[in-house]
């Protein structure tokens, strides 16, 4: 008989173990039928908008509906649809305290930062992003 391995607590499981690590970004110049593109290919919920290396924004799937609602032009920047008020958390953050995060600030995806632990908000290097879908899904694995 194999030995039984303890598994922390679902809740307090540092966020970091269920980010993803491959961030899809696109240029501040990106066009929005460029970020529906890259949603599509990815079959994901939102790109991240970066200058050089560093995050600006986010645009999501919702706000390409949005704008495809409202009659709007796929040829616009994704920089003049884009979210700035990114939301957070450090790499250590638990399961559970990140899914409190995007049910208070209304996101589904979070960005993941190393370093500069205690800051509020994080302000590290991004080491991933995690979705609803990864948080919900991990919470409620073997249920």
């Amino acid at each position: 008989m194999a030995p039984t391995v303890a598994r922390p607590a679902r809740e307090t499981t540092p966020i970091h173990r269920l980010a993803t690590r491959d961030l899809a970004t696109v240029p501040p110049d990106a066009t929005l039928q460029e970020v529906a593109e890259e949603l599509a290919m990815d079959e994901i919920g939102v790109v991240v908008v970066q200058h050089g290396h560093e995050p600006v924004g986010v645009v999501s799937e919702r706000d390409l509906v949005a704008v495809i609602a409202s009659g709007g032009d796929l040829d616009t920047q994704a920089t003049d649809l884009m979210t700035v008020d990114l939301v957070s958390a450090h790499e250590d953050t638990t399961v559970l305290d990140v899914a409190r995060l995007m049910i208070d600030a209304a996101v589904r995806h979070v960005l993941v930062r190393g370093d500069g632990e205690g800051e509020d908000p994080p302000t590290g290097p991004i080491v991933g992003i995690v979705s609803m879908r990864d948080v919900v899904g991990f919470l409620l694995e073997d249920c």
